[in-house]
């Protein structure tokens, strides 16, 4: 608090002295010219797995509700590959079968203490705010049986998804890297279709997205656009991420400043939206799920700046829908770290009540920009063209400049409009204000962040009042939001009924509290004989009473103020009965446990899981809550257990599912990893993979072979070795492939990545023949056939640090080609020490399409 007078004195006293210093500027808004955004657009990531937060956790409720989030993303981003939607937790086959699957160690032991984290509790949660859900598919480890049933858990419970992303950052899963779940952008999306298939089954007017890029690295997405060309586009959204000022070197603060006014313009400038439609479809919807600054120097004031400017800029282009920072518990922290008492609680097995333990809350720089620019995004449905003149120049990157200022202005949902302006210069400005050409002069609403100089950390958000009389002072490094009462008649938003249950009384609804609403009026329909009631009620719930068992009734709502009433929310449907018997279609026994999964039923507010065993203590039930997949756990080796599964709601439970028998046994393997399928020069496929990480005696694998993903039989088995060769293949068929390990104690449970053939191409061959180490440079000496070199033709190699996350390849070309072959040398001043880098060969000519050396790449560690 003291720190926050000292530095309000310090503006006033500097504004003061400042304003006849200060550079002259204008802010221009057009009315006449802008367009429509969604209200709610600015969201996060959400990674909450490995901190003591859950969705039921009051510290972070108390975040969401601060932090206002337009929508969030379900499971989160690199930390959903291994997760399961059905339970809320993590699996230990899904955890291994990744290269660096210990990195979800941590992961799993936080939520097996915590508990499972429930897709309706966090869409339950984000209605108490009017915010969204986005989920992103795991479709890494997740089969489209499972993507199926998470989409009819969603359907029977009412959750409204805005849009189903397919896998986090797939592009990062190639064969470039030794990875093989896809060998690029084309064989991604025809991996996706069928979980696209499975998702349009429940919902055929789904909005689905694939995961294109990072900012402007255009390969993956270039690679998808074949497939579009060939079969058309399943999806009807574009989705990227974006760490623009990220690198992976470390870099002085000035260095990071300059790169972080080059890459923000790069990564949201008008061509970079004209290659995304170029490469997609003209106005194709944009989805960011990821993007921050990940560049150390620039965290505090800058970082927050950033964030807020990115937004905006983003929206300033008309096809932007929903942009995501990464992420929300990032933006508000834990404000005690508590982290011990869960790995103290997991390493003895001692089972604690996690909401229990209270952190309180921290502010992060950029959560105060964004929940700055949340208080505009969520309350404005209209984009209005604003433009910026004679604001202070920022240095860039190659010794160029760019505009330091940044403005948006948007139409109001709720009474007011809103003004955002950013300002990355250390520049005062005096700043002339006009609204299509006549100048404000009238009181405004400030809040505000801003800092003395541009590395400054732990900023303060100060909100005040001012009158504006033409102009307003724009403090140096600052974000600052100015809003002004519109005086317009408008309709209270759109609401949404985010929570239906069967109780034993009635249906207790609950949806969106409009702040432009005063009242609701609920249209209750009897879908048996269409009549309908209609109640007028000032909270935003209700219980429905008098209702006949039995009967299917239909809810809609309206907000309503003195200006009249909204569009009726969509409706929802709920059947006033006890819910019907749900279907076990999946078991998977691992150690002592044995996860259980079901498909949903409509009406059900929960499940009930039953298992005995013979000579055991009888039937243990378990309240599985509401989900689609349960562990048991603690169970006896070598005993069957004898599984069932009720659903349940206020008026009863339904009877029990068919039953299952399924038997914990000691060796059943984790699942092998990584497998490949590589064309040999005969046409057969040379197939190998990794084995499981968990050693075990007497292995053997099983191989399976499919003409379409994920539709498999068996090609082989009792294999011991980590390779076969498929000679049974036949000409012009494309088959894909998996495998599964087993023993006599049963098979692993999930199988891993699916090979597709990569195709030898005995026409056209270019291929990295060495890498050798010189006293000045990396020398790389590459081999190529029935290519010809007349014509315009560029040898090149391409030159990627595959040590960290990294889409961008550096591209170094050759002068030296001579019968077959050409060298590139690589100065050693260009690669960081002790960094692996992935090497391909490019031969392109007369602007044709580049031909790439096939995977698996070699690849060099630098000293």
């Amino acid at each position: 608090m003291k720190r926050f007078f000292l530095f309000y004195i310090l503006l006033i006293t500097f504004a003061a002295t400042k304003a006849q210093q200060a550079v002259t500027a204008s802010i221009n808004i057009d009315t006449k010219q802008g367009h429509a955004m969604v209200p709610g657009s600015s969201g996060f990531n959400a990674r909450i797995g490995d901190k003591v937060w859950s969705y039921k956790h009051p510290d972070f409720i108390k975040a969401v509700n601060e932090l206002r989030p337009g929508w969030l993303r379900y499971w989160s981003g690199t930390a959903g590959d291994a997760f399961s939607a059905a339970t809320g937790m993590y699996d230990k086959e899904y955890i291994n079968m990744f290269d660096k699957g210990e990195a979800y160690d941590r992961l799993y032991q936080f939520v097996e203490v915590k508990g499972p984290h429930r897709i309706i509790d966090l869409y339950h949660l984000l209605g108490t705010v009017n915010a969204k859900l986005v989920i992103t598919v795991n479709a890494f480890t997740e089969t489209p049986e499972m993507t199926l049933e998470l989409a009819r858990f969603c359907k029977n419970n009412n959750i409204k998804v805005e849009v189903w992303q397919f896998c986090n950052e797939p592009y990062f899963y190639i064969p470039g890297r030794q990875r093989y779940w896809w060998n690029d952008g084309y064989d991604y999306a025809q991996k996706m279709k069928p979980h696209a298939d499975a998702i349009q089954q429940i919902f055929p007017e789904a909005k689905l997205a694939l995961n294109f890029t990072w900012d402007g690295i255009w390969g993956f997405m270039k690679e998808i656009n074949s497939y579009q060309k060939e079969k058309g586009a399943f999806w009807n959204v574009f989705s990227k991420h974006s760490y623009a000022p990220h690198t992976g070197k470390e870099e002085s603060f000035e260095e990071a400043y300059r790169r972080m006014n080059t890459k923000l313009i790069e990564a949201t400038d008008k061509k970079t939206m004209n290659e995304i439609e170029e490469w997609t479809k003209k106005d194709i919807p944009m989805l960011i799920t990821e993007f921050g600054v990940w560049n150390r120097p620039l965290n505090g004031i800058m970082s927050a700046v950033y964030n807020a400017e990115y937004t905006l800029r983003q929206l300033s282009h008309s096809n932007t829908w929903l942009i995501g920072s990464h992420e929300i518990s990032n933006k508000i922290k834990p404000a005690k770290n508590l982290n011990k008492e869960i790995m103290d609680a997991f390493e003895n097995n001692v089972s604690i009540n996690t909401t229990k333990l209270e952190t309180g809350i921290e502010w992060d720089d950029e959560g105060k920009a964004l929940r700055i620019v949340h208080e505009a995004t969520n309350n404005a449905n209209y984009v209005w063209a604003t433009t910026v003149t004679g604001a202070a120049n920022v240095p860039g990157l190659n010794n160029k400049e760019f505009v330091g200022m940044y403005a948006l202005a948007m139409q109001g949902t709720n009474g007011y409009d809103y003004l955002l302006v950013t300002n990355r210069s250390g520049e005062w400005h005096d700043v002339q204000l006009r609204i299509d050409g006549i100048s404000i002069n009238q009181a405004v609403e400030r809040m505000y962040i801003a800092e003395t100089k541009a590395d400054d950390k732990n900023v303060t958000v100060i909100a005040d009042k001012i009158q504006v009389n033409g102009t307003a002072l724009i403090m140096p490094y600052s974000l600052v939001l100015l809003k002004w009462k519109n005086n317009r008649k408008q309709l209270p938003e759109t609401s949404r009924i985010y929570k239906a249950e069967v109780k034993s009384n009635g249906i207790a609804l609950q949806w969106w509290k409009q702040p432009s609403a005063v009242s609701y009026l609920l249209t209750i329909t009897d879908k048996q004989t269409g009549k309908k009631t209609t109640q007028s009620l000032t909270a935003a719930n209700y219980i429905c009473k008098g209702l006949m068992k039995g009967r299917s009734y239909e809810f809609t709502v309206q907000s309503k103020n003195k200006n009249g009433v909204s569009e009726f929310s969509d409706p929802v449907a709920i059947n006033y009965k006890v819910p019907a018997a749900p279907e076990i279609f999946k078991t998977a026994p691992r150690d002592n446990q044995i996860t259980v999964f079901w498909k949903s039923v409509p009406n059900a507010t929960g499940y009930k899981v039953m298992v005995s065993q013979p000579g055991g203590i009888g039937t243990i039930v378990y309240d599985a809550d509401n989900v689609f997949g349960f562990k048991l756990k603690a169970l006896v080796y070598n005993k069957p257990c004898i599984i069932t599964v009720k659903a349940y709601n206020g008026l009863g439970e339904s009877t029990p599912s068919e039953s299952v028998t399924v038997t914990c046994k000691q060796d059943i393997p984790l699942p092998p990893t990584n497998i490949s399928a590589i064309e040999n020069s005969n046409g057969s496929v040379a197939l190998k993979w990794n084995e499981p990480k968990q050693k075990i005696a007497d292995l053997q694998y099983r191989l399976y072979r499919g003409e379409q993903p994920h539709k498999f039989s068996v090609l082989k088995e009792g294999l011991t070795e980590t390779s076969f060769t498929d000679a049974t293949i036949e000409k012009g068929k494309e088959y894909f492939y998996t495998v599964k390990s087993y023993t006599t104690d049963g098979e692993c449970s999930f199988y891993p990545n699916i090979a597709t053939i990569i195709r030898s191409n005995k026409k056209i061959a270019v291929e990295v023949e060495s890498i050798t180490k010189l006293s000045d440079a990396i020398e790389v000496k590459v081999k190529f056939s029935n290519i010809p070199t007349d014509g315009e033709s560029e040898f090149a190699v391409l030159l990627s640090d595959v040590s960290y996350l990294n889409v961008e390849e550096t591209k170094f070309k050759s002068a030296n080609v001579a019968n077959g072959t050409y060298t590139v040398k690589i100065p050693l001043d260009a690669v960081k020490a002790k960094a692996t880098y992935s090497v391909k060969a490019s031969v392109q000519t007369n602007g044709g399409t580049p031909v790439i050396s096939l995977p698996p790449h070699k690849e060099f560690k630098a000293e």
